[in-house]
C-alpha cells in the first residue's frame, strides 16, 4: 500500500474514531438526562454520521481552497523576478559590477591584441633592421676585401660610408670621393653592379650615379648613363668580378 493512502486512512479512522467518542459521550448524557436507549441510540448514529459528513465537506472545501492559494502564492513567487526582492541602491551596485565583469575582460582581450600586434610589428621591423644591417656588413667587407690592394685605409673607411649612404637611401650630397689605383673602368662597373645587386633598394641609374660619385677621378670623364649600360660587361674580366651570390661575405 502506498504511503499516500495510508495516510488518508490513518487520517480518516482518526476521524471517525472521535466522532464515535462524542456520539458515546453524548448518548451517556442523555441516558443520565433520563432518555431512552432508543432515543439515545438514534443520537449517538446522528451525532456520529453529522460529524463525520462536516468533515468530509470542510476537507473538500477546504482542500480546494487551500490549493488554490498555495498555486497562486507559487506563481507570484515565479513571476517575482530576483532582482525584485533587492532595494534599488543595491540593485544599482549589482549593475555596476555586472558591467564591470563584462567590459574589464573584453577591455583586456583588446588590450593584450593591441599589445600581441604592436609586438609582432616591433619584431617584423627588428628582423628587416637587422637583416638590412647584415647586407651592409656584407658590402663594406666585400669592399674592403676588394679594394685593400687599390686604396688606402682612409678611403677605404670612406667607401664604407659611401656604401652605408647609399644602403640608407641618404642624400648623395654626403658622399665623398675615393680615389683608387691599377683599376679599370670595367672594374669599377662591375663593383657598381655587385654593390646594386647586394641591396637592390633602387634602380641601376642610382647605382651608376653612386660610382660616378665615389670614383670621381677615375670616372670623370664618363656619364653616368654610359656608366649605367656597362654595369655587368665581361663579367669574368678584369680584377673585379661580378658576383651574384653575397652570403660568404
Amino acid at each position: 500500500m502506498k504511503i499516500k493512502y495510508f495516510e488518508y486512512i490513518t487520517v480518516y479512522l482518526s476521524v471517525f474514531l472521535v466522532c464515535v467518542f462524542v456520539g458515546i459521550i453524548g448518548r451517556l448524557v442523555l441516558l443520565e438526562k433520563g432518555a431512552d436507549e432508543y432515543t439515545a441510540g438514534v443520537f449517538f448514529w446522528i451525532s456520529t454520521g453529522f460529524g463525520i459528513l462536516m468533515f468530509a465537506i470542510l476537507s473538500l472545501f477546504l482542500n480546494d481552497l487551500a490549493e488554490r492559494l498555495l498555486n497562486r502564492f507559487l506563481r507570484a513567487k515565479k513571476n517575482e523576478s530576483p532582482e525584485s526582492r533587492i532595494p534599488g541602491e543595491d540593485l544599482e551596485k549589482i549593475e555596476e559590477v555586472r558591467q564591470d565583469v563584462l567590459i574589464k575582460p573584453a577591455l583586456s582581450e583588446n588590450k593584450n591584441a593591441a599589445r600581441d600586434i604592436e609586438q609582432i610589428r616591433e619584431e617584423r621591423q627588428n628582423a628587416v633592421k637587422n637583416q638590412k644591417q647584415a647586407r651592409i656588413d656584407a658590402a663594406i667587407r666585400y669592399s674592403q676585401q676588394e679594394f685593400a690592394l687599390y686604396a688606402s685605409d682612409d678611403d677605404l673607411k670612406q667607401l664604407g660610408k659611401n656604401i652605408i649612404i647609399y644602403a640608407e637611401g641618404i642624400n648623395f650630397e654626403k658622399i665623398r670621393p675615393v680615389k683608387v689605383k691599377d683599376l679599370s673602368n670595367l672594374d669599377l662597373y662591375h663593383f657598381g653592379w655587385n654593390i646594386w645587386n647586394c641591396f637592390k633598394v633602387s634602380r641601376q641609374d642610382r647605382a651608376a650615379q653612386f660610382l660616378k660619385l665615389t670614383f670621381a677621378d677615375a670616372l670623370k670623364d664618363v656619364e653616368v648613363k654610359s656608366i649605367k649600360t656597362h654595369l655587368k660587361d665581361d663579367e669574368q674580366k678584369g680584377l673585379i668580378k661580378i658576383i651574384e651570390d653575397f652570403t660568404d661575405f
